[in-house]
Protein backbone atom coordinates (compact mmCIF):
# COMPACT_ATOMS: atom_id res chain seq x y z
CA UNK A 1 0.00 0.00 0.00
CA UNK A 2 1.75 3.20 -1.06
CA UNK A 3 1.12 6.38 0.62
CA UNK A 4 -1.38 8.34 -1.33
CA UNK A 5 -3.86 5.31 -0.77
CA UNK A 6 -2.17 4.84 2.93
CA UNK A 7 -3.42 8.72 3.49
CA UNK A 8 -6.82 8.38 1.32
CA UNK A 9 -8.11 5.36 3.96
CA UNK A 10 -6.82 7.54 6.98
CA UNK A 11 -8.74 10.31 5.74
CA UNK A 12 -12.09 8.43 5.27
CA UNK A 13 -11.79 7.16 8.87
CA UNK A 14 -10.93 9.99 10.15
CA UNK A 15 -14.14 11.77 8.28
CA UNK A 16 -16.22 8.18 9.44
CA UNK A 17 -15.44 9.24 13.27
CA UNK A 18 -16.07 12.66 12.40
CA UNK A 19 -19.53 12.41 11.66
CA UNK A 20 -20.50 9.67 14.73
CA UNK A 21 -19.62 12.81 16.60
CA UNK A 22 -21.73 15.29 14.43
CA UNK A 23 -25.08 13.07 15.34
CA UNK A 24 -24.90 13.91 19.01
CA UNK A 25 -22.63 17.09 18.01
CA UNK A 26 -26.17 18.66 16.66
CA UNK A 27 -28.53 16.51 18.47
CA UNK A 28 -27.85 16.53 22.60
CA UNK A 29 -27.90 20.28 24.37
CA UNK A 30 -24.60 22.40 23.48
CA UNK A 31 -25.43 25.07 26.31
CA UNK A 32 -27.16 25.04 29.32
CA UNK A 33 -28.42 28.23 30.86
CA UNK A 34 -30.39 28.96 34.26
CA UNK A 35 -32.01 32.28 35.66
CA UNK A 36 -32.67 32.87 39.14
CA UNK A 37 -34.46 35.57 41.12
CA UNK A 38 -33.46 36.75 44.23
CA UNK A 39 -36.46 37.14 46.19
CA UNK A 40 -34.88 39.06 49.03
CA UNK A 41 -33.56 41.67 46.57
CA UNK A 42 -37.31 41.76 44.90
CA UNK A 43 -38.56 42.36 48.21
CA UNK A 44 -36.23 45.26 48.64
CA UNK A 45 -37.33 47.11 45.53
CA UNK A 46 -40.71 46.08 45.77
CA UNK A 47 -40.59 48.17 49.28
CA UNK A 48 -38.33 50.84 47.60
CA UNK A 49 -40.99 51.39 45.10
CA UNK A 50 -43.73 51.57 47.64
CA UNK A 51 -42.03 54.64 49.82
CA UNK A 52 -41.00 56.36 46.48
CA UNK A 53 -44.30 56.28 44.96
CA UNK A 54 -45.73 59.60 46.44
CA UNK A 55 -48.77 57.49 47.18
CA UNK A 56 -48.30 57.04 50.81
CA UNK A 57 -49.24 59.96 53.01
CA UNK A 58 -46.94 61.41 55.21
CA UNK A 59 -48.37 60.37 58.42
CA UNK A 60 -49.09 57.21 57.43
CA UNK A 61 -45.26 56.77 56.43
CA UNK A 62 -43.62 55.32 59.66
CA UNK A 63 -46.30 52.78 59.90
CA UNK A 64 -45.84 51.68 56.83
CA UNK A 65 -41.74 51.87 57.23
CA UNK A 66 -42.77 49.43 60.37
CA UNK A 67 -45.20 46.91 58.37
CA UNK A 68 -42.91 46.94 55.80
CA UNK A 69 -39.45 46.32 57.83
CA UNK A 70 -41.44 43.19 59.18
CA UNK A 71 -41.70 41.50 55.87
CA UNK A 72 -39.12 39.06 55.49
CA UNK A 73 -38.39 37.09 52.29
CA UNK A 74 -34.91 34.75 51.90
CA UNK A 75 -34.29 32.11 48.72
CA UNK A 76 -34.41 32.27 45.16
CA UNK A 77 -36.79 30.96 42.28
CA UNK A 78 -35.52 29.34 39.32
CA UNK A 79 -37.57 31.65 36.44
CA UNK A 80 -35.54 30.36 33.54
CA UNK A 81 -33.84 26.50 33.02
CA UNK A 82 -33.23 26.55 29.44
CA UNK A 83 -30.92 23.31 27.86
CA UNK A 84 -31.32 23.09 23.80
CA UNK A 85 -29.16 21.58 21.21
CA UNK A 86 -28.68 23.24 17.43
CA UNK A 87 -31.57 21.49 15.75
CA UNK A 88 -33.38 22.36 19.37
CA UNK A 89 -32.97 25.89 18.66
CA UNK A 90 -33.19 25.92 14.51
CA UNK A 91 -36.30 24.78 15.67
CA UNK A 92 -37.70 27.47 18.30
CA UNK A 93 -36.22 30.20 16.01
CA UNK A 94 -38.39 28.76 13.34
CA UNK A 95 -41.15 28.92 15.44
CA UNK A 96 -40.73 32.36 16.07
CA UNK A 97 -40.95 33.42 12.61
CA UNK A 98 -36.75 33.63 12.23
CA UNK A 99 -37.10 31.56 9.00
CA UNK A 100 -33.60 33.02 7.30
CA UNK A 101 -31.54 32.25 10.45
CA UNK A 102 -33.24 28.88 11.08
CA UNK A 103 -32.56 27.95 7.45
CA UNK A 104 -28.89 28.54 7.33
CA UNK A 105 -28.14 27.02 10.85
CA UNK A 106 -29.79 23.63 9.50
CA UNK A 107 -28.38 23.82 6.18
CA UNK A 108 -24.26 24.53 7.04
CA UNK A 109 -24.52 22.01 10.26
CA UNK A 110 -26.53 19.18 8.49
CA UNK A 111 -27.23 19.68 5.08
CA UNK A 112 -23.79 20.41 3.88
CA UNK A 113 -22.10 17.96 6.23
CA UNK A 114 -24.10 15.50 4.53
CA UNK A 115 -23.58 16.04 1.04
CA UNK A 116 -20.18 15.93 1.93
CA UNK A 117 -20.37 12.49 3.02
CA UNK A 118 -22.30 11.63 0.02
CA UNK A 119 -20.09 12.91 -2.54
CA UNK A 120 -17.23 11.17 -0.43
CA UNK A 121 -19.05 7.62 -0.67
CA UNK A 122 -19.54 7.85 -4.72
CA UNK A 123 -15.82 8.95 -5.04
CA UNK A 124 -15.23 5.34 -3.71
CA UNK A 125 -17.14 3.82 -6.41
CA UNK A 126 -14.88 4.99 -8.80
CA UNK A 127 -11.12 4.45 -7.21
CA UNK A 128 -8.12 5.59 -8.98
CA UNK A 129 -10.05 7.44 -11.46
CA UNK A 130 -10.38 11.21 -12.75
CA UNK A 131 -14.03 11.74 -11.34
CA UNK A 132 -12.89 10.18 -7.99
CA UNK A 133 -10.44 12.75 -7.82
CA UNK A 134 -13.08 15.09 -8.54
CA UNK A 135 -15.58 14.55 -5.84
CA UNK A 136 -12.87 14.36 -3.30
CA UNK A 137 -11.79 17.19 -3.89
CA UNK A 138 -15.65 18.51 -4.11
CA UNK A 139 -16.12 17.48 -0.78
CA UNK A 140 -13.30 19.01 0.49
CA UNK A 141 -13.84 22.39 -1.12
CA UNK A 142 -17.54 22.34 0.18
CA UNK A 143 -15.97 21.68 3.66
CA UNK A 144 -15.19 25.03 3.44
CA UNK A 145 -18.93 26.13 3.16
CA UNK A 146 -19.89 24.01 6.29
CA UNK A 147 -19.23 27.24 8.50
CA UNK A 148 -19.00 24.84 11.62
CA UNK A 149 -16.24 26.57 13.18
CA UNK A 150 -18.17 29.54 13.00
CA UNK A 151 -20.94 27.46 15.16
CA UNK A 152 -18.32 27.15 17.72
CA UNK A 153 -16.80 30.45 17.74
CA UNK A 154 -20.58 31.44 18.22
CA UNK A 155 -20.82 29.39 21.19
CA UNK A 156 -18.01 30.26 23.03
CA UNK A 157 -18.82 34.02 22.37
CA UNK A 158 -22.28 33.18 24.00
CA UNK A 159 -20.67 31.43 26.85
CA UNK A 160 -18.69 33.91 27.81
CA UNK A 161 -20.79 36.77 27.19
CA UNK A 162 -23.03 35.18 29.23
CA UNK A 163 -20.52 34.51 31.79
CA UNK A 164 -19.16 38.18 32.23
CA UNK A 165 -22.68 40.00 32.49
CA UNK A 166 -24.12 36.76 35.20
CA UNK A 167 -22.32 38.90 38.16
CA UNK A 168 -23.72 42.47 37.45
CA UNK A 169 -26.65 42.03 38.49
CA UNK A 170 -28.00 40.92 42.44
CA UNK A 171 -31.37 40.41 41.09
CA UNK A 172 -30.94 38.06 38.86
CA UNK A 173 -28.14 35.22 38.94
CA UNK A 174 -28.03 33.51 35.48
CA UNK A 175 -25.54 30.11 35.29
CA UNK A 176 -24.09 28.76 31.79
CA UNK A 177 -22.32 25.82 31.46
CA UNK A 178 -21.32 23.42 28.61
CA UNK A 179 -23.23 20.55 27.64
CA UNK A 180 -22.10 17.30 25.78
CA UNK A 181 -23.63 18.49 22.71
CA UNK A 182 -20.95 21.00 22.68
CA UNK A 183 -17.73 18.91 22.93
CA UNK A 184 -19.49 16.37 20.26
CA UNK A 185 -19.45 19.26 17.65
CA UNK A 186 -15.89 20.76 18.01
CA UNK A 187 -15.01 16.89 17.93
CA UNK A 188 -16.61 16.82 14.75
CA UNK A 189 -15.67 20.22 13.24
CA UNK A 190 -11.80 19.11 14.14
CA UNK A 191 -11.71 15.93 12.70
CA UNK A 192 -13.22 17.01 9.10
CA UNK A 193 -11.27 19.76 8.99
CA UNK A 194 -8.45 17.07 9.69
CA UNK A 195 -10.04 14.34 7.29
CA UNK A 196 -10.47 17.15 4.47
CA UNK A 197 -6.61 18.45 4.42
CA UNK A 198 -5.97 14.54 4.12
CA UNK A 199 -8.39 13.84 1.36
CA UNK A 200 -8.32 17.07 -0.84
CA UNK A 201 -4.56 16.82 -1.32
CA UNK A 202 -3.90 16.30 -5.19
CA UNK A 203 -2.31 12.90 -5.98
Amino acid sequence: MNVVNLRLILGLVILILAYVLLIPGITEPVLHITTTLDKAELTVLGKEAILTSGSIPNFLMPMTMEVLNQIQVSGSVVIQDTSKSILGTSQSLWQEGNLLVAFLIVFFSLVVPVIKLALLASSSLFKNTELSQFLRNSSGLLSKWSMADVFVMALIISFLAIKASSGTSTLLQTEITLENGFYYFLGYCLLSILSSQLLIKKV
